[in-house]
């Protein structure tokens, strides 16, 4: 049996949610593999803080009225 066929059979009997899981690690070794890991970290951290601005933003706004 292959390794992808082994993954497959493994998957198959799992939940969803961790199927997710697996597909989230998954993508991570490939990306990591190609380098391009650091470029999605840094996409992450830009969002958490886009998001901070945009929590911050609402209570100044809340605040004023």
């Amino acid at each position: 049996m292959t390794t992808s066929e082994l993954i497959e059979k493994e998957l198959s009997a799992m939940p969803e949610r961790l199927q997710r899981e697996v597909y989230d690690f998954a993508r991570f070794l490939n990306l990591r593999s190609k380098g391009e890991l650091q470029l999605v970290e840094e996409l992450a951290a830009w969002e958490a803080a886009s998001d901070e601005d945009m929590l911050k933003f609402d209570r100044e706004m809340a605040e004023a009225q």
